[in-house]
């Protein structure tokens, strides 16, 4: 199942540069946007879980500060958690 995974985020990367060097970007539905988001959250809560916390091996160039902060912005309002909060869950799994 790993190697599936593997193989569909191999051909993931190029094709969401291609899409957003393209100026496609706002072509792509809002629901395929977000499942791709949820998909890696859920991935990535469920590796911290169960291995404890992780590096997440983010190459310095991978993302902008911009693309970061309207992320991390984006993730807190879908989930009505404000700055307080999050600083509450933010070594829950230390």
């Amino acid at each position: 199942m790993t190697s599936e995974l593997t193989s569909l985020v191999s051909r993931l990367g190029p094709l969401t540069s291609e899409i957003a060097s393209g100026d496609q970007a706002a072509a792509v539905a809002d629901e395929e946007i977000a499942d791709l988001l949820y998909a890696a959250a859920r991935l990535f809560s469920a590796k911290t879980d169960r291995v404890g916390k992780i590096s997440w091996p983010i190459r310095e160039d991978a993302l902008t500060a911009t693309e970061t902060v309207v992320l991390v912005t984006a993730l807190l309002d879908a989930a009505d958690v404000n700055l307080f909060d999050m600083a509450i869950w933010y070594r829950r799994a230390e």
